[in-house]
């Protein structure tokens, strides 16, 4: 079950600015978790009573919180990607002790 806000006078005449329930719903994030981190004051909001957030403001603090996207490193040369021809695999090291392996 979840809290839908009544549509009020004072929402539909200011669509930029909203409740705390608008706002969790806009952020998609559950309302206990936009009440800690307002909490935290890692969200911006106007702290006065009732508590209100502003849509503009919300929308720059999500692109804040954007990643950057990483760019791949480029492949290695092909001359540098060829294995060692000097490669041995190592045999079990508890074999060799007990003897079972020889080297």
């Amino acid at each position: 079950m979840s809290f839908e806000p009544k549509p009020t006078e004072f929402s539909v005449a200011y669509p930029a600015i909203m409740t705390e329930p608008e706002a969790a719903k806009f952020l998609r994030i559950g309302l206990t978790k936009l009440r800690e981190l307002r909490r935290a004051e890692l969200v911006p909001h106007n702290p006065k009573k009732p508590i209100r957030y502003i849509r503009e403001s919300l929308l720059d603090w999500m692109k804040e919180q954007e990643v950057p996207v990483k760019k791949p490193d480029p492949a290695p040369p092909k001359s540098q990607a060829k294995r060692s021809t000097s490669y041995k695999p190592s045999h079990d090291k508890a074999a060799l002790r007990a003897g079972i392996l020889k080297r």
